[in-house]
């Protein structure tokens, strides 16, 4: 069911329909929060948007995608590797937006 959402998901980000983006994927992280398991497979996910985002150069959406995971996903759920890629995420959209700011 989750890879299934995902796959729904997919489209909607490439074509960039923001709002109906947000709703569906509000709707995915918010599945049996109680699941360890889906809440690994969610923070990957999200952290896969924010490097996608990363890729479009986009940090300002990649650093909504990590507060997103950080806000609404139990983080005793999830491993080391986890939570560092979604920190090496963070670390290099605040990169990109510190080298952006006018001097």
């Amino acid at each position: 069911m989750f890879v299934a959402r995902v796959k729904a998901i997919d489209p909607v980000f490439k074509r960039g329909d923001l709002e109906q983006f947000w709703a569906v994927l509000r709707e995915l992280v918010a599945m049996a929060p109680e699941r360890r398991d889906l809440s690994q497979k969610k923070s990957h996910y999200l952290a896969s948007l924010a490097v996608r985002s990363l890729g479009r150069d986009d940090p300002r959406s990649a650093l909504a995608f990590l507060d997103f995971a950080d806000r609404s996903i139990d983080r005793s759920h999830l491993t080391p590797f986890l939570l560092g890629e979604r920190v090496d995420f963070r670390r290099q959209a605040e990169v990109v937006l510190k080298a952006r700011r006018p001097r």
